[in-house]
């Protein structure tokens, strides 16, 4: 067999770290962070323990490439609403996708709630999930502030608290235990349309 080329070299081992990411990730939402050891997750991804530390030096190193790749999605998701104009329409446009996200990939949402009430203050994933929520909370006083609201600051803090507490009912409660549709159309009526 031949060698492989760089490229063909490359792209193996990029296959590898996304395997080892997305095993890792599956884990975290099945078993919480702290209880998922670097040798589960080399198990699972059917590689040696020694072949992970290559790739990442530690757990809490693959948790950030983990958190990183799953908020570029959601980032992705959030800068399609920039293309709305109208702030009510944008608004309604980021809670439903929010909402598709959480119903495609309740586990994962499920760890980032867990890992905001675990994780160390100084270390590198809290602050990646914290400029993440920051980031989500400016951009509601931004789109409330274009609505005109003067109390648009306090607004964006009920809404987020809204977002909370509905995200939270559907993961502990599941869709068919609460009026999600109903709740969330209402949410969108308030807070969109002032109805």
């Amino acid at each position: 067999m031949a060698p492989l080329s760089k490229e063909q070299f490359e792209a193996q081992r990029q296959a590898s770290k996304m395997k080892i990411i997305v095993v890792a990730l599956e884990l975290f939402s099945k078993k919480g962070f702290i209880n998922t050891s670097i040798n589960d997750i080399a198990k699972t991804a059917n590689i040696s323990k020694g072949l992970m530390y290559n790739y990442f030096e530690s757990k809490d190193v693959l948790l950030e490439e983990c958190l990183k790749m799953v908020l570029e999605g959601v980032v992705g998701g959030i800068q399609a609403a920039t293309q709305i104009k109208n702030p009510e329409e944008r608004l309604e446009f980021l809670i439903r996708t929010s909402f598709d996200m959480l119903k495609e990939n309740p586990h994962i949402w499920k760890m980032f709630v867990s890992l905001s009430l675990q994780l160390d203050k100084e270390s590198a994933s809290y602050r990646i999930l914290n400029e993440y929520w920051s980031q989500l909370f400016k951009n509601a006083v931004s789109i409330f502030k274009e609505m005109g609201y003067e109390d648009y600051e306090e607004r964006a803090f009920r809404y987020g608290a809204m977002m909370d507490g509905l995200a939270m009912q559907y993961i502990l409660l599941g869709e068919e235990n609460i009026l999600f549709d109903k709740t969330l159309q209402g949410a969108i009526n308030i807070y969109c349309y002032n109805k």
